[in-house]
């Protein structure tokens, strides 16, 4: 993916999980993108093909049962997108769950994934890391 994926986006949701999902991010995921669970907090990863092969194969370096089970856990969730021709996708009844979506949700860009989050979540992280945080842990890197 040459693009990076960034931005935030405030789409809505319909009851029975359709969304419009945001034009620039689906010029740079394609046609088409897989939606999994995220595995690091409560939100759903949205990865082009290339991205979710990727993704993939690492979930695949996890040794033994371990891995097994976590192959299982997070690829049983994950469900390929082809945007209709309004840009609408469906989210299934067991992402929405994992990532507490019922009605406001926010897109974001996260270099090589969009996310998709509950906006009141999204909202609680974003307003979790202060700008002197950020500051400090930047304060090395010639930018």
């Amino acid at each position: 993916m040459a693009d990076p994926l960034c931005g935030t986006y405030y789409p809505s949701i319909d009851q029975k999980g359709r969304m419009s999902f945001p034009n620039k991010l689906r010029e740079i995921l394609g046609p088409e993108f897989y939606l999994c669970m995220g595995h690091d907090d409560h939100y759903i990863a949205v990865y082009s093909p290339e991205e979710f092969q990727i993704y993939r194969s690492k979930l695949f370096t996890v040794p033994g049962k371990a891995g097994s089970d976590i192959r299982r856990k997070l690829l049983s969730c994950a469900d390929k997108q082809v945007p209709d021709k309004q840009g609408r996708i469906f989210i299934t009844q067991q992402l929405r769950d994992h990532a507490g979506i019922t009605d406001d949700v926010v897109v974001i860009g996260s270099e090589n994934r969009a996310e998709i989050w509950n906006r009141a979540t999204w909202e609680e992280f974003n307003n979790s890391i202060s700008l002197e945080q950020i500051t400090d842990v930047l304060a090395d890197l010639v930018l």
